[in-house]
């Protein structure tokens, strides 16, 4: 105890304050509108009868938690889904204290409002495990095992999303770090993409996956015109309150540098192109980015002083320009809007508990 709380200094009360004021308040939580279905999953595995046919099955997290712990009641699922998100959310701040005074502007980039958009998907947990395996990747705390078990879990989480970001590793850490990461990424996503294919065919799967929606006729065509045709709100919904160091990288880091995380945002906005909920995607790719991107500044850049200019600068426009969002079709409130909401949730729930003392 006294060693983890030895690690809780910085940013970290006001990181937890600004996350949950975030995701509570001003973007304003909502679960997906599959999540229904996903639950009625639990029940089809049970009874040896699986016919949903949505490629998020090919993502296990949620259902291996329902299926572990006999999860039999809506309500319960969705409670359960919401404390692992909150969960994740204080986990995530935790690993990132290693940022120190630039902590706190990770929290004002757009993986915070996906997160908070979609609970029910399980982008919160890949967000955590991208954290985690960018501050041992930073840090020069290079474990094989231990990396490569992070990136197993990540791409059994979510595997495209896995194997994007892997790329982005690669190009983002040192010369010397690509040869021992290579093996890492290599033994990971071959036996977590196994692993996932094994799950499918054991609880009987036949619907289509990923791969094969993406070449569905005119949905890359329809991606790549909405990449095209909305270019700055894309980037304005992955970036958001860090836009403005994410502009300032060709002034103040080296053009090896740069030139890395340039290359990283071109392929980030390449996958995303591919991939029609096209905000979420992006904001959840360039996560690495950011990290390692606010990790240069704190050991690289001397503002003298100027870091508060910084922040006021990010969240002045973060709150200024709020919030744009592509997701089909440009958004400035969550697309999830045909389901119970979590605060009528979250008093329906507690006014069950209560019934009997407040009567």
């Amino acid at each position: 105890m006294k060693k983890i709380l030895s690690k809780i200094k910085n940013n970290f009360y006001i990181d937890i304050l600004l996350v949950v004021f975030l995701s509570h308040i001003f973007y304003k939580i909502t679960f997906i509108e599959s999540l229904q279905g996903d639950f009625y999953l639990l029940g089809q595995i049970r009874n040896g009868d699986v016919t949903s046919k949505s490629f998020f099955v090919e993502s296990p997290t949620y259902t291996l938690f329902g299926l572990l712990f006999d999860i039999e009641d809506f309500d319960i699922y969705r409670l359960v889904i919401y404390l692992i998100t909150l969960v994740c959310f204080i986990m995530i701040v935790f690993n990132l204290q290693f940022l120190e005074k630039y902590s706190t502007l990770f929290f004002l980039s757009g993986w915070l409002l996906t997160s908070s958009w979609f609970v029910g998907y399980v982008d919160v947990i890949s967000v955590l495990i991208i954290s985690i395996v960018s501050k041992n990747l930073l840090q020069s705390n290079f474990h094989l095992l231990k990396i490569s078990f992070y990136l197993l879990l990540l791409s059994i989480n979510h595997n495209a999303i896995s194997f994007v970001i892997c790329i982005i590793f690669l190009i983002l850490v040192k010369n010397q770090t690509k040869k021992k990461l290579l093996p890492a990424i290599f033994i990971s996503q071959i036996l977590g993409n196994l692993l996932v294919q094994y799950y499918l065919k054991f609880i009987g799967f036949e619907g289509r996956g990923r791969l094969r929606f993406v070449f569905n006729e005119n949905v890359i065509q329809n991606s790549v015109t909405f990449i095209s045709e909305n270019l700055v709100i894309v980037l304005w919904s992955g970036f958001l309150g860090t836009s403005v160091l994410m502009l300032l990288i060709a002034n103040t880091l080296s053009w090896s540098e740069t030139r890395n995380i340039f290359i990283s945002i071109l392929i980030a906005l390449f996958f995303t192109s591919i991939a029609l909920d096209t905000s979420r995607i992006f904001s959840l790719l360039v996560t690495p980015i950011i990290i390692f991107t606010l990790y240069k500044y704190k050991n690289l850049v001397n503002f003298k002083n100027k870091l508060g200019v910084i922040y006021t600068s990010s969240i002045f426009l973060h709150f200024l320009v709020g919030v744009y969002y592509f997701y089909g079709s440009i958004l400035k409130q969550s697309p999830m809007s045909n389901s119970e909401n979590f605060y009528n949730f979250i008093s329906r729930i507690v006014n069950s508990l209560m019934s009997n003392i407040w009567n």
